[in-house]
């Protein structure tokens, strides 16, 4: 079995491409303990226990005797744990939700009962455990970690539900007792840490596994056997989505069956993805019910029908529609674009899309680009950004045109859009949004970064603002420029 990549020693990989001193809107902080949190992600990931643990003894050991839910996964991790505190919080309970990365105000990453936590109580907290972080050398993300575990203290929360960071077995989250892991999906990403394999990537995610708390597993067949070796060598107890859940979805409402309990008429969520996530916390909270450890939510589909995941193929405007997801690697954009693809839409599909400049990128997204009507593409305004150039390179690759006079989309014989690059983030929106027609559909895509830019862009300052969409009309006629 893959144990992942060894260690000898301490290792520094960067550390999030959004979070910095001196950077643009929206990834700028707001105040001045923002800005000394921010300034810790200079330091990198490091891997590790040690400080975390060390951090939280300091602060009386607030993660004890907190119920946690943890979920791991290359993607649809966030969703889930979403969806677990929105069912958790419609059964009753008071639920503190961490999540990352945020995309427009960094206090996104913790919610208390489906609400950010104000942000001068953020501020107020961070300079509380400033002494101690600095004391203890704790990475930027060890301090959200400790943060949001004392605010669950605080505010005395039935269930702590948070995804992890990067990986599992050295992630800060797998510093606090859970009643439950969720592992969503295992891909090929941020290879550099987790290693080159899905085998290894794996193993990294399975090493938040503990001896008696159940394990709920969502992956494919190709990796089922391993994940459950590991479960068997730790002690966890093992439910596999696949084997324990039969779901099937109607024109407007699915209905899942778990273990001979029937979920009806559930809400068609935004995609099949988040269908198959919704039913692994379904899955989850079914277990725990039966072991006594919760009680749940009499109406599941009361919880769903008003869940709320920004960047999740979020429709945000409408006519035309504006859609929203941060898909980032292989899996997640080519489920991304085929969605858009199978999307019904009565004008043009339109892409805008970017990357941070270390993603890999899947060789079959350019057919699946190549279908959509228009594709464009811009830099993103942070350091590690994808440049116009390797964007060029991209499309080159892809077999897309880079901006000629035989790449513009046409409606009635007017050239409205071309297929290309910009130099410019702010001059693509302006672009798209002077050529776009009611009836077109836009899919922005590639990055969370890019999502928040774009979102920033369209007047956005607060994800709140998005929770339901609205007439593009008026977002596209005051964009924000640098």
């Amino acid at each position: 079995m893959a144990t992942g990549r060894a260690r000898s020693g301490p290792v520094n990989h960067p550390g999030e491409p959004g979070v910095g001193l001196n950077l643009p809107p929206p990834f700028a902080a707001l105040d001045e303990s923002t800005r000394w949190l921010f300034a810790l992600n200079r330091f990198g990931i490091r891997p590790g226990l040690k400080r975390i643990e060390a951090l939280l003894a300091s602060l009386g050991h607030p993660e004890r005797g907190l119920r946690t839910l943890v979920v791991a996964g290359t993607n649809g991790k966030g969703s889930t744990t979403v969806m677990l505190s929105t069912l958790l919080r419609e059964a009753g309970y008071r639920v503190l939700t961490f999540t990352s990365p945020h995309l427009l105000r960094v206090y996104e990453r913790i919610q208390i009962d489906g609400r950010p936590v104000a942000a001068d109580r953020f501020a107020a907290k961070i300079d509380r455990i400033r002494p101690l972080v600095e004391s203890h050398a704790a990475s930027w993300f060890e301090t959200l970690t400790v943060l949001a575990v004392d605010l669950a203290r605080e505010e005395e929360v039935d269930f702590l539900c948070c995804e992890t960071g990067l990986g599992g077995r050295l992630d800060a989250t797998n510093a606090l007792p859970a009643v439950a892991t969720l592992l969503t999906t295992v891909s090929r990403d941020h290879v550099r840490i987790l290693g080159e394999t899905r085998a290894a990537i794996a193993a990294e995610k399975l090493g938040l596994l503990k001896v008696g708390v159940p394990f709920f597993c969502g992956v494919d067949p190709e990796l089922r056997p391993q994940a459950f070796g590991a479960a068997v060598a730790v002690g966890a107890p093992c439910y596999f989505l696949d084997e324990r859940a039969r779901w099937h979805a109607d024109a407007e409402t699915w209905r899942l069956i778990v273990r001979g309990r029937r979920y009806e008429r559930l809400p068609r969520l935004a995609t099949p993805v988040m269908e198959r996530n919704a039913a692994l916390a379904l899955l989850a909270l079914h277990e725990l019910a039966e072991r006594g450890v919760l009680h749940l939510p009499e109406d599941p589909a009361a919880a769903l029908q008003g869940l709320f995941l920004p960047g999740r193929f979020q429709l945000v405007l409408t006519e035309p529609d504006w859609i929203f997801d941060t898909a980032h690697n292989r899996q997640a954009l080519t489920a991304a674009v085929d969605e858009f693809l199978a999307r019904r839409c009565r004008g043009r599909r339109v892409v805008l899309w970017s990357s941070m400049h270390d993603k890999e990128l899947p060789p079959d997204l350019g057919a699946r680009l190549r279908a959509c009507d228009v594709v464009v593409a811009a830099p993103i305004g942070l350091p590690r950004a994808r440049t116009a150039a390797q964007l060029h390179d991209s499309f080159r690759d892809w077999q897309l045109p880079l901006g000629n006079e035989n790449s513009a989309a046409t409606v009635g014989g007017a050239e409205t859009l071309t297929t290309g690059v910009r130099d410019d983030l702010g001059a693509a929106v302006s672009d798209l949004a002077d050529g776009l027609r009611p009836g077109d559909a836009v899919l922005v895509t590639g990055s969370c970064f890019l999502v928040a830019e774009v979102l920033y862009r369209l007047g956005y300052t607060d994800l709140q603002q998005t929770r339901l969409p609205t007439p593009a009309d008026a977002r596209l006629a005051g964009i924000v420029h640098d």
